[in-house]
């Protein structure tokens, strides 16, 4: 019974597996040799949903750490429980240890200030199982720009197994050269890529040898944490996860507050300038902040002693459900007392409007990371965002590093190698929702205009290129503007109510582990119920860029025709403005999915009896990289 069992399973496998590959193969969308493995392993499927065989690795991490904020140190002792669920034996295991990007010698992306150059991670202690290897001797270990390998292990990792790595390190926060993270002065630091980690290990490429140099960002699976920070007296501490014994560290009435703020709907100062003075701390010569994070891709934290603290509650569903939204900011710091609030708002907005999914986390803290611009950094349930110059631009910011939540964090994206994957969503998130935060804000036109400026320059490459291979100024571009347009062209293609029903089978599919771009497109296209090649390709596989021209308008029998041309292969709406002889005025929207069929021509039909003046392609809502001939003049009677 068994052996029949298992012959009918084979079969209904290699059935199943053959009808994918039909499907595929209906897709005319280029898939690479290293991609279509994971497709003949049974670890994806080529109709977006996980393989029948997929599998994703994950770790606890138990760390204690203490900091010396004038010495801009931290030193910590962690272990981890390394879960490998995969069905291979790992004959080793890669660390990743991100502040080496400040050591000596190193490669990296970024010029670094030559006070912040350091010896890098350094470890004091390493364990696998109980037996120690030396971090000193060359050979089975080995530390290259930012990672760490330990190859030929004695005894491999077996396939189900619990590994269990104790380490022991300590590392110098840079004080100047703050990529994402540093010490702005000697009372406040915000600690991020701060602790030995696990790197990734997957059904694609195995381990993620890809180095950090400081541009393109992590990508981690989802792991658990409990940790603890030491801090001296009068510093507070915020950080990922929720706080375990916050009574036992802060002043009773802090705690009351803190309290409060959690289910206020509007802004509660839960330290004050007053209470700085007086000390807002437990009164004992260091105290220890612990945590608990559950499901998050990483952890980081901030500690100050001159930083007030607000906090208001985030409505996410209709049974009421809250987050708690809160920002921490030095006193002297204009507009910030608004982004607890812009916090609240951006919460809520993504929770019920886009993506429309209630927020994943419990928490979400914002630091004030006091450098101009708006700039900001994104770790799970934190940020650290910089002071923008107008209330849109700090709205925008805030909102932009929340989206992250959703996008890398709850969905696992590599950011490595598909940063369009992630900042693209919360690109468009932003574009999306930014008028809600602020009134008239607008985000979304800037991008237009950007994309039809940029695309089809020698420099454009496709976005399906790896990050961590287009560096520079087109990293950037395709990561952010374009990406978040191609999404808008998508929605506009599918209409909001089938484009949302086919981002949430994406997020439900993938939340948790690792998705690729093919699980976005196949997703799609499942959901669709179409093959969506006609889009995918030009906008993500090809040196394309969109062109539309107006080449000839004709009036007849109270109609209006409109020959539009295509003059390149990228396909975007067709918005058109039409001004009549009385300066009276008409906009005319067609989706993109006009041009499905290949051709270049399209004839927009509008009834009218009035005499027309003139047609223009509106410029502003589309990208469009030739405006000269984007407006059609009629000859005058």
């Amino acid at each position: 019974m068994k052996n029949l069992l298992s012959h009918t399973s084979k079969i209904f496998f290699t059935i199943i597996l053959l009808a994918a590959i039909a499907h595929a193969q209906s897709s005319s969308i280029y898939i690479p040799r290293n991609i279509v493995k994971a497709y003949e392993k049974g670890t994806r499927s080529y109709d977006g949903k996980p393989g029948v065989n997929y599998w994703i690795n994950h770790s606890d991490y138990k760390i204690q750490a203490e900091v010396f904020p004038k010495e801009r140190i931290v030193k910590g002792t962690e272990q981890i429980k390394y879960y490998n669920e995969s069905p291979d034996s790992l004959s080793r295991i890669v660390f990743r240890l991100y502040q080496d990007i400040m050591k000596k010698g190193n490669s990296r992306d970024y010029r670094i200030s030559p006070s912040d150059e350091t010896d890098g991670v350094v470890i004091d202690t390493f364990m696998i199982n109980g037996v120690g290897i030396s971090t000193k001797v060359k050979g089975s270990l080995s530390r290259s720009a930012t990672n760490m390998s330990i190859r030929n292990l004695e005894k491999p990792i077996p396939p189900k197994s619990i590994t269990t790595i104790d380490v022991k390190w300590s590392v110098i926060i840079p004080k100047e050269t703050r990529i994402r993270m540093g010490a702005y002065n000697d009372s406040t630091l915000y600690v991020a890529y701060w602790y030995p980690q696990i790197a990734v290990y997957d059904d694609v490429d195995g381990w993620d040898m890809s180095e950090y140099g400081g541009e393109v960002e992590f990508y981690n699976d989802k792991n658990n944490f409990d940790f603890d920070i030491t801090v001296p007296k009068n510093f507070l501490v915020w950080a990922t996860g929720t706080y375990q014994n916050l009574q036992e560290v802060v002043k009773p009435e802090i705690y009351s507050r803190y309290k409060e703020a959690q289910e206020s709907d509007g802004i509660i100062r839960i330290v004050r300038e007053e209470d700085l003075k007086s000390g807002a701390t437990a009164d004992k010569e260091k105290n220890v902040w612990k945590f608990k994070a559950e499901g998050v891709p990483d952890i980081s934290f901030a500690t100050s002693s001159g930083y007030i603290w607000d906090g208001i509650g985030a409505e996410i569903d209709a049974t009421g459900k809250k987050v708690f939204t809160d920002a921490v900011y030095p006193i002297k710091s204009k507009g910030w007392e608004e982004v607890a609030n812009f916090a609240k708002l951006s919460v809520e907005n993504l929770s019920k409007v886009w993506p429309g999914v209630p927020f994943p986390y419990p928490k979400i803290t914002t630091f004030n990371g006091e450098t101009m611009g708006g700039g900001g950094m994104e770790i799970p349930m934190m940020t650290n965002n910089g002071m923008g110059y107008t209330a849109a631009g700090q709205a925008g910011v805030t909102l932009h590093e929340i989206a992250h939540t959703y996008f890398p964090f709850y969905m696992g994206i590599n950011e490595r190698k598909y940063a369009w994957m992630d900042e693209g969503w919360a690109t468009f998130f932003t574009s999306a929702l930014l008028g809600n935060l602020v009134k008239d804000a607008d985000e979304f036109t800037e991008n237009v205009l950007y994309v039809g400026r940029v695309m089809g320059n020698e420099y454009d490459t496709p976005m399906i290129l790896p990050s961590i291979a287009t560096r520079g100024p087109m990293l950037g571009f395709n990561s952010y503007p374009k990406a978040s347009i191609s999404y808008y062209v998508l929605k506009d293609i599918l209409g909001d109510e089938l484009f949302k029903k086919g981002l949430h089978e994406y997020i439900n599919r993938w939340n948790g582990k690792h998705p690729i771009p093919w699980d976005y497109f196949f997703t799609f296209n499942d959901v669709a119920k179409e093959d969506l090649s006609w889009f995918w390709n030009p906008w993500y596989f090809e040196r394309d860029y969109p062109d539309l021209g107006i080449k000839n308008v004709s009036l007849k029998n109270e109609k209006a025709e409109i020959v539009i041309e295509k003059i390149d292969n990228v396909p975007v709406p067709i918005d058109l403005k039409i001004t009549y002889i009385d300066d009276s005025t008409e906009e005319v929207h067609n989706s993109a999915s006009l041009w499905k069929s290949g051709k270049k021509e399209i004839t927009v039909s509008v009834n009218t009896k009035k005499e027309i003046k003139k047609v223009e392609i509106n410029s502003k809502l589309v990208p469009d990289t030739n405006e000269k001939n984007n407006v059609f003049e009629m000859k005058k009677k």
